[in-house]
């Protein structure tokens, strides 16, 4: 099965690098896409704008820099983490 998300692209930028703080190991940060979307709040009474994060490989770059404000989609792959959706972008 395959997922995409879709809405429009509010922000495309790079985290910082972080050291684990266990192994000493640095970890290079990933860039993440931001993007606007609207909800169903499920009363049929309204909407809700949501912002969602993905995190994208390097590869991916080039395709979303230039993209701000425009709708896209991208194909992504889920978790959960702490009672939190995390998308992560695929190739």
């Amino acid at each position: 099965m395959e997922l995409s998300l879709t809405g429009q692209l509010a922000k495309v930028f790079k985290n910082t690098d972080f050291t684990d703080k266990v192994s000493g190991e640095v970890n290079v940060g990933k860039w993440q896409l931001q993007f606007l979307s609207e909800r169903d709040m499920g009363d049929g009474l309204g909407k809700q704008l949501v912002l969602d994060k993905v995190s994208i490989p390097d590869s991916l770059y080039p395709e979303y820099a230039d993209k701000v404000g425009q709708e896209v989609s991208v194909n992504v792959g889920v978790f959960a983490s702490k009672g939190k959706i995390i998308y992560y972008g695929k190739e």
